[in-house]
């Protein structure tokens, strides 16, 4: 089985297992991306006492009425199957690689004619209209694969991310998603942002937040520029202001900060001056930000 952004999944309490029945189910659950309709089981030619007894020895699990996974199928996904649609919007973009802004709700697509949906927690609790646990996106129920898959393609995450998130956050998301090349340039969602410089340049989506706020202020800035023996930073304003922006996943560990900080000492060493910011300063205390680097640049830190 492969999920969205990632290697081949095999479940854990299945690897290195080669019985054909176990490498069965996990064909059957790679039809959806995770999820096993009790009529594909039956189909395979298990019998309803074989399907209970894969039940009770933990190889699946139901998640709801005619709907099973195999162990290790990521959470969302399961909530999602338990409200009876496909995860999508920033979870589904998130298991895809592409960076996005994440809030507190599941997002589940379901088709127009959809009923009986459920909770994300307990299946047999039907939804209760305005839970603010759960955000669901009606698709036209005449399209069929829809829904299909347990978790929604790129291009329809998307769609359903920009009725939900703020202009800046879609931005960041399309740009992460040309970016990995998840996204063509032609799309209609890529189009709208290709103006404002969204065009896959920038690796993550903190820095292409720093870079749209940072165009505001009429201030020329190049990404990701290249020096030879320490590789690339983030952005160069003018001829030697570095500025580093630390991605929240990838700068919270002792050998990245001790690796960050021997590079400033280095560009400090070829005469340039840096400016670092943490994905929370950017998110969060923007103004700080910006009053930093107009003040570096009233000093002439960006001259040579």
């Amino acid at each position: 089985m492969t999920f969205p952004g990632s290697v081949p999944w095999v479940p854990p309490r299945l690897r290195g297992h080669h019985d054909a029945d176990m490498r069965n189910l996990i064909d059957l659950a790679a039809e959806r991306g995770g999820l096993i309709p009790t009529y594909r089981l039956r189909g395979s030619g298990l019998s309803p006492r074989q399907i209970a007894a894969l039940r009770h020895g933990g190889q699946i699990t139901r998640v709801r009425q005619g709907w099973y996974v195999l162990p290790g199928c990521p959470p969302p996904v399961v909530a999602a199957a338990r409200v009876g649609g496909q995860l999508t919007c920033h979870g589904a973009l998130a298991l895809h690689g592409v960076w996005a802004v994440r809030d507190a709700r599941l997002h589940v697509a379901v088709n127009q004619d959809a009923t009986q949906l459920r909770t994300p927690h307990d299946p047999s609790l039907r939804r209760e209209l305005g839970d603010a646990r759960l955000r669901v996106h009606w698709r036209r129920s005449r399209d069929e694969s829809a829904t299909a898959l347990s978790v929604a393609s790129v291009d329809a995450a998307l769609s359903d991310y920009a009725r939900c998130a703020p202009n800046e956050h879609l931005a960041a998301a399309v740009d992460s998603a040309l970016h990995l090349g998840l996204l063509k340039v032609t799309h209609p969602l890529a189009v709208g942002f290709l103006a404002k410089g969204i065009d896959g340049i920038c690796e993550s989506g903190i820095e292409t937040f720093f870079w749209l706020r940072i165009q505001r202020l009429r201030i020329a800035v190049v990404r990701q520029v290249w020096f030879r023996g320490l590789g690339r930073v983030d952005f160069l304003i003018g001829e030697r202001l570095v500025v580093e922006v630390d991605g929240q996943e990838f700068h919270d560990r002792e050998s990245s900060f001790e690796r960050d900080r021997k590079r400033d000492a280095a560009l400090s060493t070829l005469g340039y001056r840096v400016l670092r910011f943490s994905y929370s300063q950017v998110m969060t205390s923007w103004p700080l930000v910006e009053a930093a680097v107009l003040a570096a640049i009233s000093r002439g830190d960006h001259l040579r």
